[in-house]
C-alpha cells in the first residue's frame, strides 16, 4: 500500500474485518504487520477501501477476483483478461512457479489443501499456465521481461 499511496485498495470483505478484529483477540492467529493494519484502516477512513464480497467477483470490468489459499484469513488473487487471454495474478496464493510446477503449496499457508486446491483453480482459469503469474518468483521478470527495470508487462 505504501508504494502505491493514490491507489484504491480492493480487499475481500472478510479479510478485512478479521484483521480490524478477530484477529487481535486472545486465540486469534494474525500474520499481519499492525502498521500494514492501521494504513489499510486508514485508507478506509480516506475512502480509498473497496470491499470484495466472496469468490468469483467482478469488482472492475475485466477483472475478477477470487478467494485464494488461506494464506492469510481470506486471501484473494485476480484474473485479469488481456488480448493473451486470462492472466491470473497469484499475489500470495502462489510464491514461485515451482509451488505450481512441482504441486507443492507455498511455505506460509493456514491450510495447504486449500492453497493446492487454489492452484489447480489458478489453471483452469488462466488461459494458459504460463500466464499465471506467482507473487514472489523472480523469473516473473525473465518471462516477461519487458519495460525491465524491476517492473514486467504482462500483456
Amino acid at each position: 500500500m505504501d508504494l502505491f499511496p493514490n491507489a484504491t485498495v480492493w480487499i475481500q470483505k472478510d479479510e478485512y474485518q478479521y484483521y480490524i478484529g478477530e484477529a487481535w483477540q486472545p486465540g486469534g492467529r494474525s500474520q499481519a504487520d499492525p502498521d500494514d493494519v492501521l494504513m489499510l484502516v486508514k485508507l478506509n477512513i480516506d475512502h480509498r477501501v473497496r470491499f470484495v464480497d466472496g469468490d468469483n467477483q467482478e469488482p472492475i470490468p475485466g477483472i475478477k477476483v477470487y478467494t485464494g489459499g488461506k494464506h492469510t484469513f481470506a486471501s484473494q488473487y485476480a484474473a485479469v483478461n488481456t488480448k493473451s487471454g486470462a492472466v491470473v495474478l497469484a499475489s500470495d496464493n502462489l510464491y514461485l512457479y515451482e509451488n505450481l510446477e512441482k504441486h507443492v503449496p507455498i511455505a506460509a499457508t493456514l491450510d495447504a489443501a486449500s492453497n493446492l486446491k487454489a492452484q489447480e483453480r489458478m489453471k483452469e482459469i488462466a488461459s494458459s499456465p504460463r500466464l499465471i503469474v506467482p507473487g514472489h518468483d523472480p523469473a516473473v521478470f525473465s518471462r516477461f521481461p519487458a519495460p525491465g527495470g524491476g517492473v514486467a508487462r504482462i500483456q
